[in-house]
């Protein structure tokens, strides 16, 4: 249930533009008299412990698009999050408060940037909705087929900026996440379940081109065994932390915390550690350019979604982008079994970054020395580690708790 009081509260404080804001309140006050909405609003908002971001939709031909929407954001996951609950299947006239939410938009929509006397906008719908195929395909040779084939290698999946999920309960996963699905493959073994032809009816209904495969095609699209009967391919834009001129293509926002891993190489430890870091609401994670790929099928599957809901950001040099970090005022939290201080005994406050190392070596000399601070997680004798996954998170949830990011 939204408590609309709270979200007028956060546009108040957050929304540049007053008229938005004021004509808000006013339907919103209809609404609390009449019980109907005049301008027929809908309420998107982002967040776990409070509000991060509140996305509001009216209804209304305006440049021939379904929806007029505002977006009010504090951080790209929240940016992200309010993106991908947009409906599939409809455009929008997305108006934009801040110059840092294009990259958040580019990476859900497709569309153009449009000036008008009213301020920015971006005219766009959820990629791979604009242009819908349904058919059926019976050869390996065909076009889709050969393009899928390609998202088997690390290379193919960058050049098309697509990842694969595999598997009826992954795809169910993306399609309910409103992930920025390109296509869907698969066989007659999927019409066995009612919950494989649920799966398909929705995406049918969200305008996601689906492509009915014999058991042969679907085998040369995958390394899977057994051929999992439905994949699916996903847009990703996997973006340098750093610009050429040395600037951050982050988003800096005071409430912030990150996850930053140095050199996982495991794809299911890499993962794993997705995956916590998605559920601790961290607003985005920075990659070592070395190291297992988030998009290693394994890490996918073990990400349970992460991968296509959390913004991630790779950097060639883990020590410039810490160094950009501390000169932005943050704390860099670094985890290492032989640090002094132990974590329970340290307070913490935003923004901060949380750095977790190599599954056996921990983090670089060269990481450690760049962070602001190091931490041991106390253990009973006997361990003098853990998974790195199981690191991230008791480190991730002690920064939560403490700061209710």
């Amino acid at each position: 249930m939204i408590n609309y009081d709270e979200v007028i509260a956060f546009l108040e404080k957050e929304n540049p533009d007053a008229t938005v804001v004021s004509h808000f309140k006013q339907a919103y006050h209809t609404f609390s008299k009449t019980g109907e909405w005049h301008q027929n609003y809908q309420v998107l908002t982002a967040g776990w412990q409070k509000f991060d971001g509140v996305l509001l939709m009216t209804q209304g031909a305006t440049f021939d698009t379904d929806y007029q929407v505002y977006l009010t954001a504090m951080t790209e996951r929240s940016l992200r999050e309010l993106l991908l609950a947009f409906p599939r299947r409809c455009s929008g006239m997305f108006h934009l408060t801040e110059k840092w939410m294009d990259n958040g938009i580019h990476d859900v929509l497709e569309g153009e940037f449009v000036h008008t006397d009213d301020g920015r906008f971006y005219r766009g719908i959820k990629r791979g909705s604009a242009v819908v195929e349904q058919r059926t395909i019976s050869k390996r040779k065909d076009a889709v087929a050969a393009d899928m084939r390609k998202l088997a290698t690390l290379k193919g999946k960058l050049e098309y900026s697509q990842f694969v999920v595999e598997g009826d309960l992954m795809v169910e996963r993306a399609i309910r996440d409103g992930l920025p699905i390109e296509r869907i493959l698969y066989t007659t073994a999927l019409f066995e379940t009612s919950e494989g032809q649920s799966l398909l009816k929705r995406a049918s209904a969200d305008n996601i081109s689906c492509y009915q495969v014999n058991h042969g095609v679907m085998g040369s699209v995958t390394t899977n065994r057994p051929v999992p009967p439905v994949i699916a391919s996903v847009y990703f834009n996997f973006r340098h932390f750093l610009s050429e001129s040395g600037q951050p293509n982050f988003h800096f926002s005071p409430g912030c915390t990150i996850l930053i891993a140095e050199n996982i190489v495991n794809p299911d430890n890499l993962g794993m550690t997705l995956r916590t870091a998605d559920a601790v609401g961290v607003s985005a994670v920075l990659l070592s350019h070395i190291g297992a790929s988030p998009f290693h099928k394994n890490c996918v599957r073990a990400s349970r979604g992460a991968v296509g809901r959390l913004p991630l950001y790779y950097a060639t040099d883990i020590g410039a982008a810490i160094e950009t970090l501390r000169l932005s005022g943050w704390s860099v939290l670094g985890g290492t079994s032989n640090a002094e201080k132990e974590l329970y005994t340290t307070k913490f406050s935003l923004p901060t970054a949380v750095v977790v190392g190599n599954e056996n070596m921990g983090l670089s000399p060269e990481t450690r020395a760049s962070c602001t601070e190091l931490v041991r997680i106390p253990m009973a004798s006997g361990q003098s580690s853990l998974n790195v996954g199981v690191a991230a998170g008791v480190l991730l949830y002690e920064v939560a708790r403490q700061c209710s990011i």
